[in-house]
This record gives C-alpha cells, structure tokens and sequence, in this order.
C-alpha cells in the first residue's frame, strides 16, 4: 500500500465500514485538490478487488486481480472517465454501465466503478443512476470523489455513505515536504502551503515547477513600482503569463498588509516577503488597501469570466485605477 501520511487513517475507517456494513456499498469523498484522494480511492479499489487480502485490511499486490489492476486492465474496474471516453457522463453511458454490472463480475469477486469528479455527471446522468444506487447489483462498489465546490442532489446524497477529507494539519505537511527532499527554511514550507490553501501535493508542484521563483521575480517588480510611484511597470512581468496566480500572490500580500494594520500576524500568508507587508501598511490606510483589495478580485473576475477579453487593455487598465486608488498618500 502506498499512500500519503494523513490518508491512511482514512483508508482504515473506510475499509472498516466496507467490511461492516454490506448494505451500503457507495462512497462519496468529498474533498479538496491536492490532497491525493485519487490515490485513496485506488488503494481502496485494490482492496475490494484483491484475491487474496492481508488480515483483512491490506491487499496481497501479487494476485492475478492485483497484477490486472497495475496493469489498468481489471474487467471489473470501471473508472468512467475512461469509460464514457468523454469529458462529461451522460446517460447512455450510464445504461452502459448497467448493462454490464448486472452481470457476474468477470473474475468471480467484486466490480468496483469510480467517477473521479461528480461534477462528470450530467443531470440525466444522475437521474439514470439514482435506481441502481439505491439497489445495486451484488457485490458491486460505488465509490465517488465530490470536490467542495461542488453541492450534491439530496436524493444521490442520501443513497451513499458520506466522508470528508480534509487538508492534513500544517506540520504533518511540512514534514512531509521535508521528506521529499526540500531542504529550504521552514518559514518558506510555511509560506508555500499558505499559498496553496494548505494542500501539501499542490505546494510540491508549486515548488517544482519553479513557480516560487517565479512568485519571487513578481515581488521585486511589486516593490519597485511601489517605491517609484508606477504601478504600470509591472505590466510586462503579467505579460509573461501565470496573470491569475500573480493577481492571487498580489490579492494575499493586500490581505496580509491588512491584517498587521490590527496586529494580527498569526495568519500571514507572506512569511517570507515580511518587508513589503510593512510597507503597504505604512504607507496606506486599511480603507485604501481594502479598495485596492477589492479593485483586483474584480479584475480578477472579468479576467476569467468575459470570454476573449484583451488581457494586456484589462490589465493596462487595472493599474492605471490602482494608482488611482492609492493616489500615493502617505497614512
């Protein structure tokens, strides 16, 4: 078994429950990215599918079903996103589906089917599944993965059995971090997971992906134009892409700069960038920051929401009412 630190309790409670309580077979995760709840539910699945399990809460790894499940060949898994062969789940698909789980499993155990995001499923889709849900085919496994964004039909609700995963605690993170060789200042693991909500996969690719240099460049580019009193200077770093996380690195150092304005400094984001913090907060008051705050999640939603919008004018445009806002006043 392989699986991240803060996911293996969970696999324990949810085999325990499979082996309890036969009634209910379905499983909806409800979670967040970036937690490796895919992982999860793999592991999960190999258990159900295993021909010969390990005192009754592990998989053997060895047997012909385990082999067939590292090869992604099991006839008994059904992951429907490969399935339907297409983006969404529809209701052919689902009939599909029916139309053979209702068989004998083909390696005479159990069949297992996965959606990996609900949010696949069309609404016909989820009326089409309801009845089998509610009775489903002998030793068959639902198991479904429900990001939080994403509210659910009381009625598909009420027919699975519910669990949340949430984002393991900052120093099991940062541990974890460590042990995959990280070797930078604890401060900076901090500010890493801070920046990305506190998922340890996602502040790895965040890390790998050079986008903390990245992040590092755009500060600089903030700095100077603050000091130089031209905030369109920092029009070309956006033009060089990432405009989203940058307006996002951007949005965290207002919030941070409002918060020591009340000497709250137990939530910073931007532990390592400490200095600008304090400058935004000695130079503007708490009603500028907030505005300015305000002026980018604004920008920030026509950006991703009005379709072929020019970005660079978009942008041009932002700065321009950001300077504005400041208007340069000393607080």
């Amino acid at each position: 078994m392989s699986l991240h630190p803060w996911l293996i309790t969970h696999y324990y409670n949810i085999i325990s429950h499979l082996k309890n309580k036969k009634n209910n077979r379905s499983i909806i995760l409800k979670t967040h990215k970036g937690i490796g709840t895919t992982s999860l539910v793999k592991n999960i699945a190999f258990w159900l599918l295993c021909l010969n399990k390990k005192e009754n809460t592990s998989f053997c790894g060895h047997c012909q079903s385990c082999q067939l499940m590292h090869l992604k060949t099991h006839p008994d898994w059904y992951d429907m996103k490969l399935f339907s062969r297409k983006n969404i789940v529809g209701i052919d698909s689902i009939r599909l589906l029916c139309s053979q789980i209702f068989q004998t499993a083909k390696k005479n155990g159990n069949k297992v089917i996965y959606f990996s995001n609900i949010s696949q499923l069309t609404e016909c889709g989820i009326n089409a599944l309801l009845k089998t849900l509610e009775k489903p085919p002998k030793d068959t496994y639902f198991l479904f993965i429900n990001y939080f964004s994403l509210p659910l039909l009381l009625t598909f609700r009420s027919r699975c059995i519910l669990y949340k995963i949430l984002p393991p605690s900052e120093e099991i993170s940062i541990h974890w971090l460590k042990q995959n060789n990280f070797k930078i200042k604890e401060k900076t693991l901090k500010t890493v997971l801070r920046i990305n909500k506190g998922l340890p996969i996602l502040a790895k690719e965040f890390l790998l992906k050079s986008l903390w240099k990245e992040r590092d460049t755009f500060f600089v580019c903030l700095k100077h134009s603050i000091l130089n009193k031209n905030l369109v200077y920092m029009l070309d770093n956006f033009n060089l892409g990432n405009i989203e996380k940058k307006i996002f690195w951007l949005c965290s150092l207002l919030l941070d700069s409002m918060k020591i304005k009340y000497s709250n400094k137990d939530n910073i984001i931007n532990l390592d960038k400490v200095n600008i913090v304090k400058l935004l907060k000695k130079r503007y008051s708490f009603i500028l920051l907030d505005n300015s705050l305000r002026s980018w999640i604004y920008c920030n939603f026509k950006l991703v929401s009005i379709t072929g919008i020019n970005t660079e004018l978009l942008l041009t445009e932002q700065l321009l009412r950001w300077e504005t806002i400041l208007a340069f006043n000393i607080n």
